[in-house]
Parts: structure tokens; C-alpha cells; sequence
């Protein structure tokens, strides 16, 4: 069974929060706090901009996945027109290493942590130059195909490298933290309002006749901590996905699968 599934989410957040949210009902307990405070305010502050940025991050991981395979079916194509064209056998094979070049260099700048795009910008103006050299051998109808195809790569490359660079909004993301953060403080009261007080004893019925009683502290505690565990663990997954290219989450694009085969 792969359990990273499920333990792919927790790192140190995770921690601080499930701490903070046992002091905050500690607090409430101590100093006898309970109110019936309005849980709207949790729709505003945390459940709809972590909705919001989980969701544009998904939407940025699909439109990687077909940003890349733009760029990989293009490079295809290109190698394969020249394959069946008139161009001299040595460069043909030629083309075929500056294509699996793009690729490569393409792959290697996604999962690198560096923004420098020059080594990626030199392998796709080796096949330009390439094309210009070999237009006689290509004819014009076919040279125009193979200029749209790098089109198709350019535009497929520099969407890939915006989704790397620039982020869902960060100013929503650390609001949208700190209000995790402060959650527990403003839960724990209303869950103790809603619930009962440490060492109230609450009446339920027994199915042989008699009280039974049930001190509800230990709900309080256990409702408050799945509550951040759930919000911190929902951040955490967007995080993840922000950059699908860095390999860091089970969700992330495996670029290794975009490596020209054929």
C-alpha cells in the first residue's frame, strides 16, 4: 500500500498548526471562553481563497501538460519532415540530436530552480539556423509547415517557462496562511459554546435503562485539530502544485515521460 498518498501533505505547517490548535483550545478552556460566533467568517478569510488558489493551480498544471505535449508533438514533426525530405542523410541525423537537444534543455530548465534560459535559447536557434541552411532541399510549401511547427514549439516552450516563473497570486496564499493560523483561536470558543465546558459532564440516554454522562473536552480538542488539519493540509497540496515542474508531490508533471522516444 503507498502511503505516500497520504503523508505527501504533512511537513512543518502541518505541525504548527495542529499545535496552535491545541494551545488556542487550552486558552479557551482556561480562561472559560465560549461564544456563538458567526463560522461565515471562515468562508471569507480561508475557505474561498484556498478554494481559489487550488483551484487555479490544478488549472496550471493541465495547461502545462498541454503546453508540453504542443512542444514535443511540433519537435516530432519537424524531425520526421526532414527525415522523408531531400536533406543529406548526416543532417538528418543532425536535426534529430538538436531536436532531442530542445527537449532535453527544455526538461532540465523546468526542474531546475534556476530561471537562466539561455542553454534553451541557443538549442532552439540551432534549429532555426538549421532550417534556413536546408530551405533549398525543403521547397517553400514545406518550409512554411515546418516555421508554423516552430510556432508551435516557441509557443509551447514559453508558456511552459511563464507557469514555472510567475505563481497564483502570493498575497492571497499568505492571507490565506495566517488566517490558518488564527482559525483555532476563534473556533475553539464556539465549539466550546456549542458543546460544553472542560469537566461538564452532558447527559445522554442509556439503551439499559439510567444516565450515562460523557465529558465533551476531549471532542472540543479532537474537532478543533481536524478542522486546522484539513485547512493546512489543503494549503500545503496547492503549494505542491504551484510549480508542477519541481517534482515535489505525487501530482507533479512527470517530465521524464516528455522525453522524445520515437
Amino acid at each position: 500500500m503507498n502511503f505516500k498518498k497520504y503523508t505527501g501533505a504533512l511537513n512543518i505547517r502541518t505541525v504548527i498548526s495542529l499545535i496552535i490548535s491545541v494551545i488556542a483550545t487550552w486558552i479557551a478552556y482556561k480562561y472559560q471562553l465560549a461564544f456563538n460566533l458567526d463560522l461565515t467568517l471562515i468562508s471569507i478569510a480561508v475557505v474561498f481563497p484556498l478554494v481559489f488558489t487550488l483551484g487555479s493551480a490544478f488549472q496550471r498544471r493541465e495547461k502545462a501538460l498541454e503546453h508540453l505535449g504542443r512542444a514535443k508533438g511540433a519537435l516530432a514533426s519537424i524531425k520526421y519532415i526532414f527525415t522523408v525530405s531531400k536533406v543529406p542523410d548526416a543532417d538528418k541525423r543532425n536535426i534529430g540530436k538538436q531536436v532531442i537537444e530542445v527537449k532535453s534543455e527544455l526538461i532540465k530548465f523546468l526542474y531546475s530552480e534556476s530561471n537562466d534560459k539561455e542553454p534553451l535559447n541557443n538549442s532552439i536557434q540551432k534549429i532555426k539556423m538549421f532550417i534556413d541552411k536546408n530551405r533549398e532541399f525543403l521547397g517553400r510549401s514545406i518550409s512554411v509547415r515546418v516555421y508554423r511547427l516552430m510556432r508551435d514549439v516557441i509557443m509551447g516552450v514559453e508558456n511552459s517557462i511563464s507557469i514555472k516563473v510567475h505563481r497564483t497570486p502570493q498575497t492571497i496564499r499568505a492571507y490565506c496562511e495566517l488566517f490558518i493560523y488564527i482559525f483555532p483561536f476563534y473556533y475553539a470558543p464556539t465549539l466550546i459554546y456549542n458543546i460544553g465546558y472542560s469537566g461538564q459532564l452532558n447527559e445522554i440516554g442509556s439503551t439499559f435503562g439510567g444516565t450515562e454522562y460523557f465529558d465533551t473536552t476531549f471532542i472540543v480538542y479532537a474537532l478543533n485539530i481536524i478542522i486546522s488539519f484539513i485547512l493546512i493540509s489543503l494549503f500545503n497540496v496547492q503549494e505542491q502544485i504551484e510549480n508542477p515542474f519541481d517534482g515535489d508531490g505525487i501530482d507533479d508533471i512527470q517530465l521524464d515521460n516528455y522525453e522524445l522516444d520515437y
